[in-house]
């Protein structure tokens, strides 16, 4: 089950079917290896009396040759995983565009105001993307940042130049401005007039519009404006009025950019800017805002996904149609899906990112972990950190910052891949204020898609291939050494063919982190593995349970439910792993304070750990020879 929440409060969820999940098992170890447990008879019981989790080990001496671990990542700015257009350059100055994204009628209809509704903010982001693109072809040096409150948006904010003025997106058209601080500042110059559209008597034609703008450098207005921009003496430069989405596509579709697509409700204005800027196509599943029932574009998006780009992002969400209906053709296709729906000014956002040097996780050195010290380890780490639009929205105060977090050593998976193309400023502060070494994950490698059916209807040996690459690369910059991924069947041959293809493009990858799409903890805890080109054994490592509000399914539940259920059952287990589903609440509790609470309901033979902490101690229990071979040359 995914569920997302917009600006305004509102969710939006697919329900999931709840199925029967195990705990994690320990196992017998490698091949002459040791058991899980100090003991030496293969199975989970200790023969000294001691818990669960205790090895006799000595970590051996560095060798000669080894390196220090904190100094194994990637310092090159872009090693080939850069995909997502950006910008090349910083405004030297900017316009800032008022009352669109804090404002909860930007989508609405009905309203006669020129500054208000969705053809308002139609208007401003095509404004937007139009000046823009314009900065990036270096024909001025002004852009417009449409404004948004949040906190990661003014860090952004703060790195673009000084601030010309504030102005309505009427007042920016409108208006013929003077010289500031010797640059040429008046935005009306760079536009050659506009598309009409009518969002209300044909939703489909803002769409059409959406294409259009980029086409003929014009603005976005609509029928309701029409009468005051003509009295600008603004030309008409195409009617999109009666046009549909499919009419746009076969138009324009050779004077689109093929490098990423965006794909929104027909009642929004979000993206647009993005999407404008770059030149991209647009394009709305459902005909009809929030319902299938007046047609959909399945047939057309399958025609634009296999003319994207191989590994190409989608950027938005259609919140009417089941992950089903899109995320999942999306994948197969071998495209990344980003939840990127109400997110803003994308094109500034990502200004310099090529060029930006790639902040660092905080990591944990294996060499300093206590294998010998007997606990029932447990790790529990937060779902949805592929949701670009609340990483850069709500995530940072609400769950990242916690102050529960720390006590419970609890775990994040970043989209770190679309954060360092779109958003590096953000990037560096989430990374900045980690709080615990060894947290960190990257979350699905770029997007939102499903391992063992990517690239599953194009040629999925390459789409693989280039996924990991772009995967590895990202993670080896941020030294990032666990990675978060999600099938639809944890443990099928479609899926190990993925895990093996992430291990062999990485060998700093230490772990992978894995659940499954309907339920999350439809692993059942157990652990695969793969192998790198190393020859090291890398663990794939399950959800045993997921913290979930009004789920009575075994494995998933509240936190004390679940904390209960893992002490009765804990008996002769070593370690277990727990989803924190983002979008459940428990008696206020939510993220990291709820993890807390079931890990008090657990009891004190339960330790907390960070992800990378909890598959190290697994690769110690289940790979021993290896584990001491490897911490031999780091130091």
């Amino acid at each position: 089950m995914r569920k997302i929440f917009n600006k305004t409060g509102a969710a939006r969820h697919i329900p999931a079917a709840l199925v029967l999940s195990a705990l994690l098992s320990c196992g017998s170890g490698e091949k002459g290896g040791p058991a899980i447990t100090g003991g030496e008879n293969g199975d989970c019981s200790s023969t000294d009396g001691t818990l669960p989790g205790r090895i006799d080990v000595t970590v051996p001496e560095s060798s000669p040759e080894a390196v220090a671990y904190n100094d194994l990542y990637d310092s090159s700015p872009d090693a080939g995983r850069f995909s997502m257009p950006e910008m090349p350059v910083r405004p030297v100055m900017h316009w800032t565009c008022v009352d669109i994204a804090d404002r909860s009628d930007r989508n609405s209809l009905g309203l006669s105001e020129r500054t208000r509704g969705l053809q308002y903010h139609l208007l401003c982001q095509s404004l937007a993307g139009l000046v823009n693109r314009a900065l990036a072809e270096g024909r001025t040096n002004v852009g417009i940042w449409l404004e948004d409150s949040q906190a990661p948006y003014s860090r952004v904010k703060a790195t673009l130049g000084p601030e010309i003025g504030r102005q309505t997106g009427i007042q920016l058209i409108s208006k013929d401005y003077g010289d500031y601080e010797g640059q040429r500042v008046n935005v009306r110059d760079l536009v050659d007039g506009y598309v009409l559209c009518d969002v209300e008597g044909n939703p489909e034609s803002a769409v059409a519009a959406s294409v259009a703008s980029h086409v003929f450098n014009s603005i976005i207005v609509d029928v309701r404006d029409k009468t005051y921009f003509d009295g600008l003496g603004m030309e008409m430069k195409y009617d999109a009025t009666r046009k549909s989405t499919e009419d746009a596509w076969h138009e324009f579709r050779d004077r689109c950019s093929n490098k990423a697509l965006v794909l929104m409700p027909v009642q929004t204005g979000e993206l647009r800017e993005y999407a404008v800027s770059n030149s991209l196509f647009v394009l709305n599943l459902n005909k009809k805002n929030g319902t299938s029932s007046g047609g959909t574009n399945t047939a057309l998006m399958d025609e634009v996904l296999a003319w994207l780009e191989p590994g190409a992002s989608v950027l938005g969400w259609e919140s009417a149609s089941g992950e089903d209906v899109f995320v999942s053709r999306i994948s197969a296709a071998g495209k990344l899906m980003l939840a990127a729906d109400w997110s803003y000014n994308h094109t500034l956002t990502s200004a310099g990112a090529r060029s930006h040097s790639p902040a660092l996780a905080k990591v944990l050195n294996p060499r300093d972990i206590d294998y010998t010290k007997p606990a029932h380890y447990v790790s529990f780490f937060l779902s949805d950190g592929d949701n670009y639009q609340w990483v850069m929205n709500g995530f940072d105060e609400e769950f990242y910052s916690e102050p529960s977090v720390p006590s419970v050593k609890f775990s994040f998976g970043l989209c770190s891949q679309a954060l360092e193309q779109l958003a590096p400023v953000h990037e560096d502060h989430l990374l900045a204020s980690q709080q615990v070494p060894g947290n960190l994950m990257e979350c699905f490698g770029g997007g939102y898609f499903y391992v063992d059916n990517y690239a599953s209807k194009s040629d999925r040996a390459f789409g693989l291939r280039l996924l990991a690459e772009r995967t590895a690369s990202a993670m080896r910059a941020h030294r990032l050494k666990v990675l978060h991924l999600i099938a639809e069947d944890v443990d099928s041959e479609a899926s190990m063919e993925a895990y093996r293809a992430f291990a062999e493009a990485n060998d700093q990858l230490e772990g992978i982190v894995v659940i499954q799409y309907s339920p999350y903890n439809g692993g059942g805890g157990k652990v695969l593995w793969v192998t790198n080109k190393e020859g090291y054994d890398i663990p794939v490592v399950t959800a045993g349970y997921s913290l979930w509000r009004g789920s009575d399914a075994p494995g998933q539940g509240s936190p004390q439910e679940i904390g209960v259920r893992m002490k009765t059952l804990a008996d002769g287990l070593t370690h277990d792993l727990v989803c924190v589903h983002a979008w459940s609440t428990f008696d206020g509790r939510k993220g990291a304070s709820a993890a807390l609470a079931c890990l008090n309901a657990a009891g004190k033979t339960f330790e907390a750990v960070p992800v990378q902490e909890l598959v190290w101690r697994i690769r110690m229990a289940e790979r021993r020879e290896q584990t001491l071979k490897y911490l031999s040359t780091i130091r």
